[in-house]
């Protein structure tokens, strides 16, 4: 194998088995929203696309314009929504490349309408309401059904979705969900009884999708699309959400990897790496990793975090540095420079995105998004050779 400083495996399949996953187990129909924001979540928004509409995929998500852009210079051609804020010198760019705005308040209407009319187009857009995120979106009384009814008589803009984000649906406590829904529908059936008719109507995300998955809500909640994004990665919404969806057998999508740069021997009492935060207490082998918290390797798994080494674990020794880390391999015998090191794994190993998450107090959508753009990405799939 060529050197490789570290890298981050990609499994096309473990991506192409959840989504399968996931689409056996909603109803037929309802489409699905393969969510490919900030680089699909760390791994590469191109190849997951590409993955994700072979395998059946209706739409994308994005968060901005700059990452559909990205899609639709790559050749993808599918639906994609924005979901996020767009500047106004951007807005030609989603008319000419045929993104899907979201719409959360007048202004961005008219400034898109404009925008669409000296385009000579019909711009496609989602509007969002806001249930109780408290982000975007516009709020579900008088003053905002009345702005969507505007909206809908705009010429310029076609109304092709609308949809809300739950913000407590990752917790096993979906009570305040049920409180979100209710918004939403008054909304729906206040525009439905003004006039206003909208093709696609959507709410669920991937903390929905599980409730629905672990039978604690039922599937009306996903009405015509299900916007799934975590759990493509082979991740649950949650810590306390993983047991309950184990049995739906969704296999974690990254592997990150390193190779031993250099093995050393350090006597008893000889401390390791920045303010000598970890001493050693015996004759101690220790492994350079070149590695560390400028690759997106939290600085926080300092002396708590391990590795996976020759199937063993291995614990981390001192401060992690920016590009390196050093591990305790005194237990675990005959590794060498240019040894293969897994830094993140699957739960069985114990260094799950969700193990590193509790150790640094974050959630498992940091860890992968946060792996940086100089770790490489190898992509594998059954067919490589």
């Amino acid at each position: 194998m060529a050197y490789k400083r570290a890298w981050a495996e990609i499994n096309l399949d473990n991506l192409a088995h959840n989504f399968k996953v996931i689409r056996d187990n909603i109803p037929a129909h309802t489409g699905v929203m393969g969510i490919v924001k900030a680089d699909a979540y760390g791994h590469g928004a191109v190849e997951v696309a590409d993955v994700l509409l072979s395998a059946g995929a209706d739409a994308l998500g994005v968060a901005i314009c700059e990452e559909g852009l990205e899609l639709r210079e790559a050749g993808i051609h599918a639906p994609i929504l924005v979901m996020g804020f767009t500047p106004p010198q951007l807005l030609p760019l989603i008319v000419k490349h045929g993104l899907i705005q979201t719409i959360f308040d007048r202004e961005g209407a008219k400034t898109l309408s404009d925008t669409a009319a000296r385009h000579n187009k019909r711009a496609a857009i989602h509007i969002e309401v806001d249930t109780g995120m408290s982000r975007l979106g516009f709020l579900p009384n008088e003053a905002g059904i009345a702005a969507i009814c505007e909206i809908a008589e705009d010429p310029n803009l076609y109304i092709q979705g609308i949809y809300t984000h739950f913000a407590t649906s990752d917790q096993l406590d979906h009570g305040f969900m049920y409180q979100q829904e209710e918004c939403f529908n008054y909304v729906l059936d206040e525009l439905t009884a003004r006039g206003v008719h909208i093709m696609k109507r959507h709410r669920a995300n991937s903390g929905a999708v599980a409730q629905v998955l672990r039978k604690s809500m039922d599937d009306s909640l996903y009405t015509d699309i299900a916007r799934v994004g975590i759990m493509l990665y082979g991740l649950p919404p949650s810590a306390e959400m993983g047991p309950a969806i184990a049995h739906l057998g969704l296999k974690p999508v990254m592997r990150l990897m390193a190779q031993v740069s250099m093995v050393k021997c350090l006597e008893a009492g000889v401390g390791i790496s920045y303010s000598h935060i970890y001493k050693t207490n015996r004759k101690t082998t220790i492994a350079v990793l070149p590695i560390g918290y400028a690759d997106g390797y939290p600085r926080r798994l300092s002396n708590g975090g391990h590795v996976l080494v020759g199937g063993k674990l291995a614990p981390i020794a001192g401060a992690i540095c920016m590009d390196q880390c050093m591990i305790d391999i005194t237990d675990i015998p005959n590794v060498s420079p240019g040894d293969p090191v897994v830094l993140l794994g699957n739960q069985d190993e114990g260094i799950s995105a969700d193990d590193l998450a509790n150790i640094v107090g974050t959630i498992s959508y940091e860890v992968v998004c946060g792996i940086g753009k100089r770790i490489p990405r190898q992509y594998t799939k059954s067919n490589d050779t």
